[in-house]
């Protein structure tokens, strides 16, 4: 195991509050996708815990109407990032291939801080095919030092602990996945007030697909799921919600060349009040994707009791575990027949599924268990002694 050094300016008896400095690209839920309320729920749960949390980021952030947890202090590019890395007691860094990752690890080794990095994904083999050369040559430069020199890696589902293995072998991973904030998600508007704004909804089972419109998440399948089974079932409408990010165009030619354009509707990227809309107005769930890190639109959907039926390369085998979700390859046939057998149960048969995905979520995945989690490994980093339950030597 790493060896891990222990500041001596901060002991675990000290009054004052930890230091847990959280370092990302930046907070841009348009540009970022679900990293940024990954961020934001793991750190606003922290906070309320009594962590001294803090967020810096060196590009401007745009959260619009996703809002920031209360006192949380968030900093952007004015921010001398180097002073605060080494006024931090442990640092946790978020994705990869960036500036904050590379300036921040090695602010942190100088330091003598210790540090976590979070690759929320992007250590995924598809991930890593995608720009290969460029991350290739990344990595033997610059990230692959980051990572073994860490003081632990983060991982967010239990593949990822491989995917991290494969880059740091001998670097500790600690397994804290994303958690999701019920209360966001409880007491949803009727679904009557998006099908207002989009009355091809009104009358309709409505599939909703939630998350950035990219190549990776799968959407050529479910232009071809929705053509195989647009006959058979004609209430069957596909909801939309995220921001175009290059898969939008071929999606929609398939759509037309399979002449089902009244039968899909794309209402962009949401966040706030038009966000419990669209899930208010959903029916099911699918996200059939070729790579994911731990997605929270999953966790959402199962907040909201919504059937769900997505791939294994959203690596959640725990949601097939507990009967929460229809889990299958990210294969378009697999994603034709999962969906065809959640349309053909009944209505109580779906109803069951979606209650065993709000209970798996309530018992398993909240912010406040998380953090809990994270903040055993904080204090394990600063001030030594043996590492918690989650973390693997």
């Amino acid at each position: 195991m790493t060896t891990l050094t222990t500041r001596s300016k901060r002991t675990e008896t000290s009054a004052a509050p930890a230091r847990w400095l959280h370092l990302c690209n930046g907070l841009d839920p348009v540009r970022d996708g679900g990293m940024v309320p990954s961020i934001l729920g793991m750190t606003g749960a922290l906070k309320r815990a009594g962590g001294d949390v803090r967020i810096v980021t060196p590009t401007p952030s745009r959260l619009d109407e996703l809002a920031a947890p209360e006192g949380l202090a968030i900093d952007g590019p004015d921010v001398d990032l180097d002073a605060a890395v080494r006024s931090a007691d442990v640092v946790h860094m978020h994705g990869l291939w960036q500036f904050h990752s590379r300036r921040g690890a090695a602010v942190a080794r100088s330091a003598k801080v210790p540090y976590v990095m979070a690759a929320h994904g992007m250590a995924e083999p598809w991930a890593l095919r995608h720009k290969r050369w460029k991350k290739k040559l990344y990595l033997a430069l610059v990230e692959s030092r980051n990572l073994r020199r860490a003081s632990c890696l983060h991982a967010l589902s239990r593949p990822e602990i491989g995917h991290l293995r494969d880059l740091a072998p001998w670097t500790p991973v600690c397994f804290v996945p994303n958690g999701v904030d019920l209360a966001a998600l409880d007491d949803l508007p009727p679904r009557e007030a998006l099908e207002a704004e989009h009355p091809e909804l009104k009358d309709k089972f409505v599939l909703l697909f939630y998350g950035r419109v990219h190549a990776k998440k799968g959407l050529d399948l479910l232009a071809d799921a929705l053509g195989a089974l647009a006959r058979d079932f004609p209430q069957l409408h596909l909801l939309i919600a995220g921001k175009d990010d290059g898969a939008l165009t071929p999606f929609s030619h398939r759509i037309s060349e399979l002449g089902l354009n009244d039968r899909a509707t794309y209402v962009g990227h949401v966040s706030g009040a038009k966000s419990r809309r669209v899930w208010a107005a959903a029916d099911a769930f699918t996200l059939p994707s070729y790579s994911e890190g731990f997605s929270m639109a999953i966790l959402e959907a199962l907040a909201c009791s919504l059937p769900a039926v997505f791939t294994t390369a959203c690596y959640f085998p725990e949601a097939a575990k507990a009967d929460a979700a229809v889990v299958v390859e990210p294969e378009a046939e697999a994603l034709t027949r999962a969906l065809r057998e959640l349309l053909e149960r009944s209505p109580e048969e779906r109803r069951t599924l979606g209650a065993n995905g709000r209970r798996l979520v309530e018992s398993e995945y909240t912010w406040e268990q998380q953090a809990a989690k994270l903040a055993d490994v904080y204090r394990w980093l600063a001030g030594g002694g043996a590492p918690p339950e989650c973390v693997i030597a």
